[in-house]
């Protein structure tokens, strides 16, 4: 159930350094933080920036803590986490002559992303998914989702040797099936291009926390809603359709050589598709927020989405 914009004003967030299972809770201090989710290869990424910490415990962050977990929302509405990952890079400086920061930037699954290498050979009969699978372990990860049908159930008449970076199967046995695939909380996902994840779709209007008007560009259909951490790559989000603002398409027009649509002649990208019933898949969320500051948003990037198309199932 879509919770009320009226709810979503108290808000919540955490952030938590760990050294193995030992946490350190940063959330009563000032933080910014900027997460960015796709539905990629590349890992996702966050930066979070602490403020005025003391020295020694700078010191001790740098030195023993590896992990971080974000949480953000609201007190009465939707709370969880958007983001948890590996601490790649720290940075501290001073904004003002009173206030320093320590920066953590951090990034999900990359450790097996850049060093995972597969060597092992399996027998006839394997399919693409065993192949995604036996990648994603060399990885040292779980897989979240894999597609039921668009080839995955095929079995390949002879052995397949696997060897080389994880990374490299894994994106070989996604395209023979159609499919893109992304880490995402520190597990593989798979999707077919025509797919999407199961679940309720997020309803965005004014109403659950929408914010100004939805835009067709050619990336896709451009929305800014209240942070969200229900939001996930790959899920359903559905929207109003009269509330986007849409291009207008251009008229065919005569050229000596023949018949040819304007916006090709003149160089210009055609738009994004519009969902015939307002539901789009997410490829693209980037959250936004400071505790103690203006911003606490979510922005999307989505395409239209087919709901008869075949979902996926769930692993785990």
């Amino acid at each position: 159930m879509d919770v009320d914009q009226q709810q979503q004003w108290i808000r919540k967030g955490n952030v938590v350094v760990f050294s193995g299972e030992q946490g350190t809770d940063l959330s009563q201090l000032r933080f910014t933080f900027s997460v960015t989710q796709n539905d990629a290869e590349s890992p996702n990424s966050c930066a979070i920036r602490i403020y005025n910490l003391s020295r020694d415990t700078v010191k001790k962050i740098r030195r023993e803590y590896s992990r971080v977990v974000l949480q953000a929302g609201y007190e009465n509405a939707q709370y969880g986490v958007i983001f948890e990952g590996t601490i790649k890079q720290f940075r501290i400086g001073r904004e003002s002559a009173t206030d320093s920061y320590l920066d953590i930037l951090a990034a999900d699954g990359d450790v097996g992303y850049n060093f995972g290498i597969c060597n092992r050979t399996l027998a006839a009969g394997c399919t693409p998914q065993q192949v995604i699978e036996e990648a994603a372990k060399a990885m040292g990860l779980d897989v979240a989702y894999l597609p039921k049908t668009a080839g995955g159930t095929i079995p390949n008449p002879r052995g397949k040797v696997l060897f080389g970076m994880a990374r490299d199967i894994i994106r070989n046995a996604a395209q023979t099936i159609g499919s893109t695939w992304s880490i995402q909380g520190g597990k593989v996902q798979v999707i077919p291009l025509t797919g999407y994840l199961p679940g309720e779709a997020v309803v965005l209007n004014w109403l659950t926390g929408m914010i100004g008007v939805p835009e067709q560009t050619a990336d896709g259909i451009k929305v800014r809603c209240l942070l969200n951490p229900k939001l996930r790559i790959g899920g359903l989000v559905k929207i109003d359709n009269r509330s986007v603002n849409q291009v207008m398409a251009q008229n065919n027009f005569k050229l000596p050589f023949g018949q040819l649509r304007y916006d090709k002649y003149a160089g210009i990208e055609a738009p994004a598709d519009v969902s015939a019933d307002g539901l789009y898949r997410l490829y693209v969320v980037e959250h936004t927020g400071d505790s103690r500051g203006q911003a606490w948003y979510s922005d999307l990037i989505c395409l239209a989405v087919d709901p008869t198309s075949d979902t996926v199932m769930a692993y785990g």
